[in-house]
């Protein structure tokens, strides 16, 4: 018995080192476009108060869920994400995710943006604010003073896919990527079948997205170190 809780524990410790870091989920990364913009999108300045939910899975197994609520007042927009992630083994927990991220959006420009992320363990909190055309702040006991037109990494932005630079909400970093356009399909989806363009962003930050006729993020996944897919998709919307 004590071997076999010794190597389910010495499982469980390999498991959460190659286990990529969960997405948590995106509005102007640079000014490279890199891939069409979609004809439709959802912005900053279009998008309307209401809830978005998406199932998070591993492999096909759901392990968590994506909540996006946005509310509009006039040209003011609060968009918080809230993610939950559990990844259990003989179960027993090998990775534990959460993270609550909160922008304030004014007249299409990210004003604030606070990240508070609990990383399987590790506590990380980001506190970003805009001074000119920088957004300023901290990372723990770290400064950080970005380019202000970066977009946060939650994606729900369509515009993203037009630009060479995002916004990690984790850490509060810059990250480059290219973004390239794979063409119109057909998923299925746990709300149904819709078609939706596929973007690909590789580099520093590397992602699958897909994105509906009216520019709504619908899925999107990435391969972990361990080989495993991790993927978001949309279950319910207002």
């Amino acid at each position: 018995m004590l071997r076999l809780t010794s190597s389910v524990n010495n499982s469980c410790r390999r498991l959460r080192r190659v286990i990529l870091r969960p997405f948590a989920l995106a509005a102007m990364l640079s000014t490279l476009v890199l891939a069409p913009a979609l004809a439709a999108a959802l912005s900053p300045e279009t998008a309307k108060s209401g809830t978005y939910v998406y199932q998070v899975t591993r492999n096909g197994e759901v392990v968590g869920e994506q909540r996006a609520d946005f509310e509009r007042r006039g040209g003011d927009l609060s968009v918080v994400t809230q993610v939950r992630i559990n990844i259990t083994l003989l179960g027993l927990t090998i990775y534990d995710f959460t993270q609550r991220i909160e922008e304030k959006w004014v007249n299409g420009q990210l004003m604030e943006l606070r990240s508070l992320a609990n990383d399987d363990g590790d506590n990380r909190d980001v506190r970003l604010q805009r001074e000119g055309d920088r957004l300023v702040g901290t990372y723990e006991d770290k400064r950080r003073d970005l380019p202000g037109y970066l977009i946060p990494s939650t994606l729900w932005n369509s515009a993203a896919t037009g630009h060479s630079a995002v916004l990690e909400t984790v850490k509060g970093r810059e990250r480059e990527t290219r973004v390239t356009e794979a063409g119109l399909e057909q998923i299925t989806l746990p709300i149904g079948t819709v078609q939706a363009r596929h973007f690909v962003f590789s580099g520093e930050f590397s992602r699958e997205v897909w994105y509906d006729e009216a520019g709504v993020l619908v899925a999107s996944q990435m391969e972990a170190k361990d080989g495993s897919i991790i993927r978001q998709e949309l279950l319910r919307m207002p």
